[in-house]
């Protein structure tokens, strides 16, 4: 919430500025500061500080963080089960989530006449107990260990289901607060991890075993999923091209499965945001963008819900430099039910493939 303020505050001061320089003749450098607030406020976004941020959201309650911690002992999340500890930036107790072995947490705190759940990954800020060091045991140093596609992937796994543990505990506890006695979930979020590597080819999951096959390019446009023994499972094709031979997004897409007509996808722009709209045989699906998780630069991330229930995030890395392979891309899916895990992959294909010409 501070970094809102701050942003805000030098966007203000920009704007100020710039008025002043052209009220004394000063027009080009006035025009350029008023530029840079333009540019400042631009990616601040619009909306509240919730709808903006997926590392932080905050809950008006006045619900207690005893309370809370009572009625969410018990939930299972990719984190772990919470416990109780201290954070330097907030007063008295602390609900935390985790460490996983990257060192992500969601920290659950009290703010005057809020509840704060926040991601944080410095560990140093929470004061804990000497019965809660063995959490700390066996965290992976990010500055020593070797950096494969693989281990990267799961990095940013990691890090994309920490983002939406905030959204999704943000909401519980919203839920709890209007409705005291509304169940709370056995577990949260607990997912299944895939990735496909560019220069490999392979849709995998968390073990490395082969999955799915994908064939991806931009130009010629082809995004293909394939089963192991390559029979062709699901395929996108545009309906038409633009003159520099990219897909005309406002022409819409064509779903395949198994070689046959299997629906329509459209792009969607409205107040609730953007994305993909997939009007199939197995019902509809809505994949919609939210913000960059750039504490693991993943620049394209989008939720899949089918029918209006989430099922699956997809995140893409821009080319990264690894040793081994050089320059590729990963992308990850964090599937929460398997049952479409073909169309999660082909959604995965298909939308970061046609994004590939902005992941520089």
């Amino acid at each position: 919430m501070k970094e809102d303020k701050a942003i805000t505050a030098v966007g203000v001061l920009a704007v100020i500025l710039g008025l002043l320089m052209m009220s004394v003749g000063r027009f080009i450098m006035g025009g350029i500061t008023l530029l840079l607030a333009f540019g400042i406020f631009w990616n601040r976004g619009g909306g509240t500080r919730n709808d903006r941020s997926i590392y932080e959201k905050v809950v008006k309650t006045d619900m207690s963080i005893a309370e809370i911690y009572e009625k969410l002992k018990d939930l299972d999340t990719p984190l772990g089960r919470p416990w109780i500890a201290e954070h330097k930036g907030f007063p008295g107790d602390s609900i935390v989530f985790g460490p996983c072995s990257f060192k992500d947490c969601v920290v659950i705190s009290r703010v005057k006449n809020n509840i704060d759940v926040k991601h944080v990954t410095r560990l140093e800020n929470i004061i804990r107990k000497g019965e809660d060091e063995y959490r700390f045991e066996n965290l992976v140093d990010t500055n020593e260990a070797e950096v494969t596609p693989a281990r990267y992937a799961v990095f940013a796994g990691f890090k994309l289901a920490s983002v939406m543990l905030v959204r999704h505990l943000a909401e519980l506890i919203g839920k709890m607060s209007g409705e005291r006695g509304a169940a709370v979930p056995e577990d949260l979020d607990m997912y299944r991890f895939y990735y496909h590597n560019s220069s490999e080819g392979y849709f995998r999951d968390s073990d490395g075993n082969d999955v799915l096959r994908v064939e991806t390019s931009l130009r010629p446009f082809t995004a293909k999923v394939f089963d192991t023994d390559g029979n062709e499972m699901a395929s996108v094709v545009p309906h038409a091209f633009d003159k520099k031979g990219y897909p005309l997004e406002s022409a819409g897409f064509e779903l395949f499965s198994d070689g046959e007509h299997f629906g329509e996808i459209k792009r969607f722009r409205d107040s609730g945001g953007e994305g993909f709209v997939a009007d199939t045989d197995a019902g509809v699906f809505r994949i919609s963008l939210f913000p960059s998780c750039m504490k693991a630069r993943i620049s394209n991330n989008y939720t899949l819900e089918h029918e209006g229930k989430l099922k699956a995030v997809i995140g893409g890395s821009p080319n990264l430099l690894f040793d081994e392979y050089g320059r590729c891309r990963n992308d990850i899916i964090n599937s929460y039910d398997d049952d479409y895990l073909v169309f999660y992959a082909i959604a995965e294909v298909f939308i970061l493939t046609n994004n590939s010409k902005f992941l520089k």
